[in-house]
């Protein structure tokens, strides 16, 4: 009973309590905010998530695996002397959020704020070392005003074969006008139109309007890339149908940087198989376009608007706004409805139907004068192109990154370690480097490639059930009855799959925190297998973390007083210093590889060493708990601050192993009679020959009156030679 449990027992109860404490203790000093470049002399360590669309229902135990990962690794990062930039934000335009206003009629930006509140809860609970200084959101306008300005710099770029960059289209209109290049039809430059000029500089444009075959999707009243349609011909977003139909759309001229979008996958760590995938996307060497130029306009509301706008007298060609009238912001509309819904009639844009938008009187150069808004905004992918270099200098309201901040991050080769799921394989990696490659060209970026080691998480996998149609029902509410499966009272097949919100099999984190507390919940996905590997979700499981981690508890702890039952100034013996030595070279070794499931064990293994001990000494306790601090964090600054510490530990130096304690000081040797192995002996390391000889002679098994000839390699092996 929880009643007659000591008062510091370590259980859910006094777990929220240390993690709630050390949250608020964190967040008040700023643990985790990030210095400027140039305040510290550690070596930076750039570590970023992929970019997370904030989810209504919040999360489930499966996608806090990665964050988890990253945060054990940032954390271990610190204690090993790095300057860790480790930001979190939310991806918060595209689909979702409007199809749920088209659902409730609540304002996309009330939706993404308060599913942001949420998540942001519930990591918070979790322990995770952000920067929070530091959050974006991409429905921003201080956030969307940079990414129309990398737009307004793609439209306002060609891609130079020869050069084998962007550049201004400035530069190109003047190799017309030199001659240097010649027109499209020979004619001299002068002697074009100004319709003509402008057609020939618009046929090089990085960004460029053009009639498209495209993906027309009535039900989302919107244009899909082919990336968004499934191969049954529907939307990946609400499962409509889609058919293909001309449309004028926006396009950006990706297939320009087909060569060196290949050639870069050989630069970057990245899983072989994600360079795999993305080389088959692109298409072979030599002459590409699988790939094919990127869909860039969708008829929606929740989106970046376009930063241009269309002369009444010439409607058809855009003109670019200049960089003082950013951002342009979206207007405020009540009806989310696409129209029309049928398949026969062209789309209707959403910000057509916002009053007064459309249309605005702008002086341009001119004077004052009417022109036309684009209606279209841009694709979800627009703003996660390039977020990671936002977080550099997220306060910067001159530049969209300032050079020396940039620099100083994202050298020798971009983001350090970038750790996200295999589903963004092609299309969010594709765009970014494209982008990327583009700011690099412009000296904005200053290395080639934007993320210089990606790392794929596995999936946590949950039983699923469908009833008798197909369908999935909440697995949360399925009995087991006799051999079978039930769901209110009818029979359900039970299916193994990704836990998620398609099979509704979520469970929510918030469910585990309550019954156990975050540090156990982080251990144990942490213990589940190796990160990068799919992993079912056992809840039996969990209670073999808590447990452990009751064991650390009471080693430290007094349960019933409180008290601190380390023994200071008390010398551990030869068998436990070299055990501690020996783990703190393997947990060392694999945080720093991200193998954080075999390092819990040997963490485990040195745990259950030092419960057999009469006494806990400071010198076991204190190195236990550091190397703990990167899992368990709550509860390492509880028991460090119970060790006299009065500082967070998060920049606590690493426990460093002894060399002379780590090693071997002995090894068994194979002994050899005739060439077959007839028993083994254990030696000194350091032992010679004739120190084998001599422990060899008093074997029982050493045949001393028939040996011919004895032949020993010390450390390797002992062969003996009969008569």
């Amino acid at each position: 009973m929880a009643e007659d449990r000591p008062p510091f027992w370590y259980d859910a109860r006094l777990a929220g309590e240390i993690e709630r404490r050390w949250q608020e203790r964190w967040e008040r000093e700023g643990t985790f905010r990030v210095q400027d470049p140039g305040a510290t002399a550690r070596p930076k360590f750039y570590l970023l998530d992929f970019f997370p669309y904030p989810s209504g229902i919040g999360l489930h135990v499966g996608h806090p695996l990665g964050y988890i990962g990253t945060d054990v690794f940032g954390r271990y990062q610190r204690m090993t002397g790095r300057h860790v930039l480790h930001p979190f934000g939310f991806d918060t335009f595209g689909l979702p959020a409007e199809q749920y206003a088209i659902d409730t009629g609540q304002h996309p930006a009330v939706t993404v704020r308060r599913n942001a509140d949420v998540m942001r809860r519930q990591l918070r609970r979790l322990g995770l070392a952000h920067d929070h200084s530091r959050e974006i959101m991409t429905s921003d306008p201080s956030y969307y005003r940079w990414t129309q300005w990398i737009f307004l710099r793609i439209f306002n770029s060609w891609y130079d074969p020869v050069a084998e960059r962007a550049r201004p289209v400035a530069d190109l209109i003047a190799e017309y006008a030199s001659g240097l290049r010649a027109t499209p039809d020979g004619r001299p430059w002068r002697d074009l139109t100004a319709a003509e000029r402008a057609d020939a500089v618009d046929a090089h444009r990085l960004a460029y309007l053009s009639e498209q075959v495209v993906n027309w999707c009535p039900g989302l009243g919107t244009v899909l890339a082919d990336e968004e349609v499934t191969g049954e011909g529907r939307s990946a977003v609400g499962n409509y149908p889609v058919y293909r139909r001309p449309l004028r759309q926006w396009m950006l001229r990706i297939t320009a940087y087909a060569e060196r979008l290949l050639a870069g996958l050989d630069e970057v760590d990245w899983p072989e198989h994600v360079k795999r995938l993305q080389r088959n996307w692109i298409g072979p060497s030599g002459g590409p376009y699988h790939l094919k130029d990127w869909l860039f306009s969708r008829q929606r509301y929740w989106g970046e608007p376009f930063p241009v706008v269309y002369d009444e007298a010439d409607p058809g060609r855009p003109i670019a706004l200049p960089e003082d009238m950013l951002p342009v912001t979206l207007p405020e509309v009540t009806d989310f409805r696409p129209v029309p819904q049928d398949d026969a009639s062209d789309p209707v844009p959403a910000l057509a139907r916002a009053p007064g938008w459309a249309q605005v009187t702008l002086d341009l150069g001119d004077g004052p004068r009417r022109y036309r808004r684009e209606l279209n905004v841009m694709p979800q992918w627009a703003g996660s192109c390039w977020y990671y270099l936002r977080y550099t200098d997220p306060g910067n309201d001159t530049a969209l990154v300032g050079s020396d901040v940039e620099r100083y991050w994202m050298s020798p080769s971009g983001v350090d370690l970038y750790v996200g799921g295999v589903e963004h394989a092609v299309l969010h990696l594709l765009y970014a480097r494209f982008w990327h490659k583009v700011l690099y060209d412009y000296g904005v970026a200053g290395t080639p490639e934007p993320f210089g080691r990606l790392f794929n998480q596995g999936y946590i996998l949950a039983d699923a059930f469908t009833d008798a149609r197909g369908l999935y029902v909440p697995a949360a509410d399925v009995t087991r009855t006799g051999d079978g499966w039930q769901y209110g009272g009818q029979p359900v097949t039970r299916r193994a799959g990704k836990m998620g919100k398609s099979l509704k099999n979520g469970v929510s984190p918030d469910d585990i925190i309550d019954a156990y507390g975050a540090d156990t919940l982080r251990m144990y996905e942490m213990a589940m297998g190796p990160l990068d590997g799919d992993r079912p979700w056992r809840p039996a499981d969990i209670t073999g973390m808590h447990r452990f981690l009751q064991r650390l508890w009471r080693l430290i702890v007094d349960e019933s007083t409180g008290e601190t039952l380390v023994v200071s100034g008390a010398a551990t013996d030869d068998a436990t210093a070299r055990l501690l030595h020996r783990t703190i070279a393997v947990v060392s070794e694999d945080f720093a590889a991200l193998r954080f499931h075999t390092a819990i064990a040997r963490i485990i293994e040195l745990t259950a060493h030092a419960s057999r001990l009469p006494h806990m000494p400071r010198a076991l306790a204190e190195p236990l708990v550091l190397m703990v601090a990167p899992l368990a964090p709550h509860l390492a600054e509880e028991l460090w601050q119970r060790l006299g510490h009065s500082d967070s530990l998060a920049y606590e130096p690493f426990p460093q192993p002894d060399p002379a304690l780590v090693a071997d000081t002995t090894v068994i040797l194979p002994v050899q009679v005739n060439g077959k192995v007839r028993f083994t002996i254990e030696v000194p390391t350091t032992a010679t020959r004739d120190d084998i000889a001599g422990l060899l002679a008093s074997h029982p098994a050493y045949p001393s009156d028939d040996v011919a000839r004895l032949v020993i390699v010390p450390g390797k092996i002992a062969s003996i030679v009969l008569r």
